[in-house]
């Protein structure tokens, strides 16, 4: 009899380890699916919205795809014209960009919603408004940083431009009206008379030549003439008669 107890407990033992070994595969083959799905990275998907419904913001816009998805981060395109009457008061929003935590809720947020009215109560300004979203594959919000570094490149430059623009335009006027004043004084000028200017008159008038030439010689005429009445008063003196 002992030896058929021993013979039941030893077969019991063998039964045990091989449910142990048996539960063992299952488990580790459960902790491996676990390792590779948190291995695996969920790649976060952006959707555009062309138009932005009346009135809504950004936290309206987050409390509403909150309801279809999990919501990252969101950018809307401020407009540049907003509305000055009172009922257009607020800021407005041309486009938006939404991120959520995986692109299959992009995808199917965008199939789900594309073309189809906002809704809500019938009293908000954007019940009746529809959406047009689109979702931008292989698209990351560091795409949108580049995209506004870019435009802000594009705008400092344009900036630069216009302001060296301005600068040639304000030197041309400068310079112009600096050549009025001179015109302006030079008419002046040209408008007084000579003795208010203190300007001497030069009058030349144009001799003739052969009398010029006849006047020379008489002036050498009467020099020599001169010159011999001298030297005979000079010999009278010297030699009296």
């Amino acid at each position: 009899m002992g030896k058929k107890r021993k013979d039941s407990s030893s077969d019991h033992d063998e039964m045990v380890e091989e449910s142990t070994t048996s539960a063992d595969p299952t488990e580790s083959n459960e902790k491996t699916l676990d390792a590779v799905e948190k291995k695996k990275k969920i790649t976060p998907g952006v959707i555009y919205l062309s138009r932005i419904p009346n009135k809504m913001n950004v936290t309206l816009i987050r409390s509403y795809f909150d309801q279809y998805g999990h919501t990252g981060r969101i950018y809307l395109e401020l407009s540049k014209n907003e509305g000055k009457s009172k009922r257009d008061r607020g800021p407005k929003y041309t486009e938006g960009w939404i991120e959520f935590k995986s692109k299959r809720e992009a995808k199917l947020i965008t199939k789900q919603l594309n073309n189809q009215q906002v809704g809500g109560r019938r009293r908000t300004p954007w019940y009746d408004d529809i959406w047009n979203i689109k979702y931008l594959s292989k698209f990351r919000w560091a795409h949108l940083h580049e995209r506004f570094q870019y435009e802000n490149e594009v705008r400092k430059k344009r900036l630069r431009q216009e302001v060296l623009q301005a600068k040639h335009e304000a030197n041309l006027y400068i310079e112009n009206v600096e050549k009025g004043r001179k015109l302006r004084i030079l008419e002046k000028k040209m408008k007084t008379t000579p003795q208010e200017l203190n300007i001497r008159e030069w009058n030349y008038d144009q001799q003739d030549p052969h009398e010029a030439a006849m006047r020379r010689k008489s002036k050498k005429k009467e020099q020599q003439q001169q010159s011999t009445g001298l030297t005979e008063n000079l010999l009278k003196q010297i030699f009296p008669s």
